[in-house]
């Protein structure tokens, strides 16, 4: 089998070697010269750079024109998925094509089809929509980029009004939304579907929320079982198109019930991938892989779960420090806790990576936890957020996490 990796993620943290035999395939890399070299210098395969500054189908259409045929295409990441589903259409590779991918990138296009089959969604109004008529709503509204992930550019009004005058003086491009807020506590369902059928389906709800770590507050995690809801989130990805694929979905809880916030076909970030695997015993990344390449699902890749445990993570935002020096102060014994499996705490003078980043390598401060009730999880998360400060050397950058730090030089979605 001839197969094309569209690359754009650390190599060992995806476990391409487990999910791959590139003894018995053809492999190719594509991807970014800086991830074509973290790929081991043992493993069998092909390399082929691609500039990170252009479109990556543009690029790769001439390449596999000229290539005998590709039977597969993996991408991973979620900046990838759209050009992969382009190129398997363009060459008849199997796989997920253009018009199901862009049910799982494009927040217009999934709120549109899920609304459609009676799911609730927040009220929404595509930019190109938001004329001078009257307002579809009053309140909270928030402004969002249709297919970006992880709160990046996302923007929260007082009013419709604000929002929409914001909109019509700044030079967006039609790729926003308008979107009106949900109030209540954000869970994230992750896991994997096999040819339609759930394999793996993992509840948790946000400690703090993806918005405000963009802004420079920490956010964590707790799992928790939640039969409707995991339901109810694999009824959504269904109606999207979705039959084998990992996905990340968050929803807002009601009074009244889910409302549907996003969904993309991909692993979560941060800690997410690990958490579900101590939880589950499924490695998300190469059990997706695997049973593609394979066309059967890869059970070997399905290992002891601990339904026993809650486990969860924290994240401490470093984009937003501009990639100043910062330190890391913790109370005592916090991080000594039996709850605590497992931490990442930058060295003192550290210079913070300028890019919107979950990766751990890249945060001040991040880790995983676990405990057999997950109140009493939220509780110690909520207590190292309360007790944790992270101050930098910069002038400019002095405050820990208030969302006053110095802005990022550009974003990039990392996945786990």
């Amino acid at each position: 089998m001839r197969i094309l990796v569209l690359h754009q993620n650390l190599f060992e943290r995806l476990g391409y070697e487990q999910a791959i035999d590139h003894t018995a395939h053809e492999v190719t890399y594509a991807g970014a010269q800086e991830y074509l070299d973290n790929i081991p210098d043992h493993i069998r395969c092909e390399m082929h750079p691609w500039d990170p500054a252009l479109p990556v189908a543009d690029q790769l259409r001439p390449f596999l024109a000229g290539q005998p045929p590709y039977d597969r295409i993996i991408a991973r990441h979620e900046l990838l998925i759209t050009p992969a589903a382009e190129l398997r259409a363009e060459f008849g590779i199997p796989g997920m094509g253009p018009e199901t991918a862009r049910n799982f990138r494009d927040k217009v296009a999934m709120k549109h089809t899920l609304a459609a089959v009676g799911v609730r969604v927040p009220r929404y109004l595509a930019l190109d929509e938001c004329g001078d008529a009257a307002a579809p709503w009053l309140g909270p509204t928030i402004v969002k980029p249709r297919d970006e992930g992880g709160s990046q550019g996302v923007k929260l009004f007082a009013t419709f009004e604000e929002a929409a005058g914001f909109v019509r003086t700044a030079a967006f491009a039609a790729r926003y939304e308008l979107e009106e807020y949900v109030e209540g506590p954000i869970w994230h369902i992750d896991g994997f579907l096999f040819e339609g059928e759930v394999v793996v389906v993992q509840p948790s709800r946000y400690v703090g929320t993806p918005l405000r770590f963009e802004n420079g507050e920490p956010v964590g995690s707790v799992q928790i079982d939640n039969p409707e809801l995991a339901d109810w989130a694999v009824r959504c990805v269904r109606a999207l198109g979705g039959e084998t694929l990992t996905f990340h979905l968050e929803a807002i809880m009601t009074v009244d019930g889910p409302v549907f916030m996003e969904v993309a076909a991909r692993c979560g970030g941060g800690y997410i991938v690990r958490a579900t695997e101590l939880r589950t015993g499924a490695y998300l990344h190469t059990l997706d892989m695997a049973s593609d390449i394979e066309s059967t699902l890869a059970t070997r890749f399905i290992g002891l779960a601990r339904s026993d445990l809650s486990h969860g993570f924290f994240l401490f935002p470093g984009h937003v420090h501009g990639g100043a020096e910062v330190t890391v102060e913790v109370a005592d014994g916090m991080l000594d806790d039996p709850l605590v499996l497992s931490h990442l705490m930058m060295p003192p003078g550290t210079p913070t990576a300028r890019k919107h980043s979950y990766r751990p390598e890249n945060l001040p401060l991040s880790g995983v936890v676990a405990g057999a009730d997950p109140a009493d999880v939220e509780r110690w998360i909520r207590r190292l957020f309360e007790t944790t400060a992270v101050t930098t050397r910069s002038p400019s950058c002095t405050e820990a996490y208030d969302g006053r730090g110095c802005a990022p030089d550009d974003h990039e979605l990392e996945d786990s």
